[in-house]
């Protein structure tokens, strides 16, 4: 509620969802307060923030920059390395989208049976409104030859690597399931290095929408097969605006950026809070009664995990809250 009220004031940032989008009146305030579960975005982290409010490009030379590619794989290349290992039969091309790549993937592999686990962020909702139906698999046992799977890691509704993730690419590899990884949140995790070395893996995208505050580009990269790309993939449909943008973002900021800036605070918060830390520093692991606020309950018919609770409005906000606690604390309440 009190960040709310700041966001009505102009004190506090806003989001670009629309239940940050809040007028200055009570009961405007009022009824989005509780809407603060906040979907997994980017931090609006002030370096962020102010690198992209200053930056700058020549638009005409990045259209002309033929030789953009060459410098977009050997920086992403480099700045994923502290947390993942790309295997050498993959290649990296521009991607304007995460969803344009499992639609590729998916087409590709139209005979086989879409297998997902219960706790992805592609779930069954999410894939059903693009009519693609999918069936959960537990763990690499219950797969089959003629599968292919569509996973994110970590997982979405754990924010972990599965432990049984090296025997689903083994199990991968001895049947032939082609593999399908999304890493949108991997830049979040406090502990991880991906070994994505397996043959059976045939795409792997990357996203930085989650790890800067650039959504609206719609900018990413992703990996595919060698042999696979055309000229068409790596001339003609890219925004060469949108990759310099990641090239210079990339050489800016490590991919651990952000478990450097907000490790103390999600330590703070979980103390304070009495909360659960996660091995993902945007989140911890909240009890029922925060179930109001969970960050998947949109998905609670998926089945997906209830238990997180967002805590970027408080690192957002993180002066401001404890300045409001230190000034209106008597004694009534438990901080």
């Amino acid at each position: 509620m009190f960040i709310s009220v700041a966001q009505s004031k102009g004190l506090a940032p806003r989001g670009e969802r629309e239940w940050d989008r809040i007028g200055n009146d009570f009961e405007s305030i009022y009824g989005r307060a509780k809407h603060l579960w906040c979907d997994v975005r980017a931090i609006r982290d002030p370096e962020h923030v102010l690198f992209l409010q200053q930056y700058n490009i020549n638009l005409y030379e990045a259209h002309q920059d033929l030789d953009q590619i060459y410098r977009l794989k050997e920086t992403a290349v480099k700045w994923m390395s502290p947390r993942v290992k790309i295997g050498e039969h993959l290649e990296l091309t521009p991607m304007p989208s995460t969803k344009n790549a499992l639609i590729e993937f998916l087409y590709k592999n139209k005979e086989r049976r879409i297998r997902i686990h219960q706790q992805e962020y592609w779930n069954k909702t999410h894939l059903q409104s693009m009519n693609i139906n999918a069936e959960y698999f537990i763990n690499p046992d219950d797969l089959q030859d003629n599968d292919c799977i569509v996973m994110s890691l970590p997982l979405h509704g754990t924010y972990d690597v599965p432990s049984w993730i090296d025997d689903l690419f083994a199990v991968c590899e001895k049947k032939n399931i082609p593999v399908f990884l999304d890493l949108c949140w991997v830049w979040f995790q406090h502990d991880v290095l991906l070994e994505l070395k397996s043959p059976s893996i045939d795409t792997v995208t990357c996203t930085l929408g989650k790890a800067f505050p650039i959504e609206g580009f719609r900018q990413g990269f992703k990996f595919v097969t060698k042999g696979h790309l055309s000229k068409y993939d790596t001339t003609y449909s890219t925004n060469r605006f949108g990759n310099q943008l990641l090239i210079d973002l990339m050489l800016q900021f490590p991919c651990d950026d952000l478990i450097k800036k907000y490790s103390a605070k999600q330590d703070y918060w979980c103390s304070r809070l009495g909360l659960a830390k996660t091995n993902s520093v945007h989140n911890a692991i909240a009890s029922d009664d925060l179930l109001w606020y969970a960050e998947h309950k949109h998905l609670v018919g998926d089945g997906v995990n209830q238990n997180f609770l967002n805590l970027i409005p408080l690192y957002e906000n993180h002066e401001m809250v404890i300045n409001f606690i230190n000034q209106t604390n008597t004694g009534r309440f438990d901080f």
